[in-house]
């Protein structure tokens, strides 16, 4: 097993767990709803502490964990806050995009995670079948959450005819 290899796909969740921190920040700007931004807010310390978990593991390999280059933090934070400046006040909306972006990182970490088996040992697999299964339930939840929404509106609406 190559090690270079092995510290390549580490860094390539990290990149993951850094797009997934970011899109919950933005969320968390979006809208102006305690329960959704708590919500979020816990996506991102999971985020966090999966980053955090793969720095170590990449440290212990003695590589470098992936930082983002500053024209492309710099070209993320404008975005971000250009987009930021558009609330989002419908919780069906907020909670669709969020679902579809979890949908979009559970994809990317199976992808990731079949092409490059190989350069990853049995400790690492099974932190990132963790972390999958982890992100799955917030999908889950997300999809919970819009799943009661639309149902509560069919109801409201069913009773007013």
């Amino acid at each position: 097993m190559s090690t270079k290899k092995s510290i390549d796909t580490l860094n390539i969740f990290i990149k993951i767990n850094n797009n997934r921190f970011e899109s919950y920040i933005l969320a968390s700007k979006q809208i102006n709803e305690y329960d959704l931004t708590t919500l979020f807010v816990g996506f991102q310390e999971k985020s966090k502490q999966y980053k955090a978990e793969l720095v170590s593991e990449i440290q212990k390999l003695g590589g470098k964990p992936a930082t983002e280059s500053p024209i492309i933090l710099l070209i993320s934070k404008f975005w971000m806050e250009l987009r930021s400046k558009f609330k989002i006040k419908d919780r069906e909306d907020i909670l669709n995009r969020c679902e579809y972006d979890a949908d979009v990182t559970l994809k990317k970490y199976t992808k990731v995670l079949n092409n490059n088996i190989d350069y990853l040992s049995h400790k690492h697999q099974n932190i990132i079948k963790a972390q999958h299964q982890s992100i799955k339930k917030d999908h889950d939840t997300l999809k919970g959450l819009g799943d009661l929404l639309v149902t509560c509106r069919r109801f409201n609406l069913n009773t007013q005819t």
